[in-house]
């Protein structure tokens, strides 16, 4: 009798660790399920959240620009003697070069895009220079080092560029400050020290 008593003794205690194993490994699993399917569950609401954000922003400031009805070239003061105008190479960025008023890669016009005040790029662009350019609208834009012709229907407010003043700013503060001595524009981003132009309206040139 005490025999038996001893081997289901025995038969119980080893039982015990082997379920509470088992009850351990289940509970495991059901955590590790419940953590993916809460990390899945953020990561998609976070992508609606960035997708609605950039479709509002495009709806806010809207998609196709309406001419103003002046067209400009730029002198910058105390710009490069001889190339004081402001000009627009092949791959979009901005120099100073020979004043010629009658020359689209001189010309800008202010002008709007929905409730946003832009300045429209007057020249046109070629794939192999700028795709991105091609067929589309471009405006003075900010990259966020540098002024430059963009897609109007890419840029968020902050980084349109308008004619303000005698100053090229943006909104979000950044001014263009001079040019370096390869004649190509400077930027400060604090907006503390920035260039000035004059400006003299011309008959826009056909891109």
């Amino acid at each position: 009798m005490k025999l038996l008593s001893l081997v289901l003794l025995a038969v119980g205690v080893s039982a015990v660790p082997r379920h509470r194993f088992r009850l351990h490994r289940t509970s495991t699993a059901v955590a590790q399920a419940t953590t993916a399917a809460t990390t899945a569950a953020t990561t998609a609401a976070a992508a609606a959240t960035s997708t609605a954000a950039s479709t509002d922003t495009a709806a806010a400031v809207g998609s196709t620009v309406t001419r103003g009805d002046q067209t400009l070239v730029l002198t910058e003061v105390n710009g490069v003697p001889g190339n004081e105008c402001l000009t627009f190479r092949n791959n979009g960025e901005i120099v100073d070069a020979a004043c010629v008023d009658d020359a689209a890669d001189r010309q800008i016009t202010p002008s709007t895009l929905g409730s946003q005040d832009v300045l429209l790029v007057q020249r046109s662009f070629t794939a192999g220079f700028r795709p991105d350019l091609v067929g589309v609208q471009a405006c003075v834009g900010s990259n966020g080092t540098h002024f430059k012709a963009l897609p109007c229907d890419s840029l968020a407010a902050d980084d349109f560029v308008t004619f303000t003043g005698s100053e090229l700013v943006t909104s979000g503060g950044a001014c263009q400050s001079g040019h370096d001595d390869l004649a190509q524009v400077t930027v400060d981003t604090t907006g503390q020290t920035c260039a000035t132009f004059t400006s003299m309206e011309v008959a826009p040139v056909a891109a």
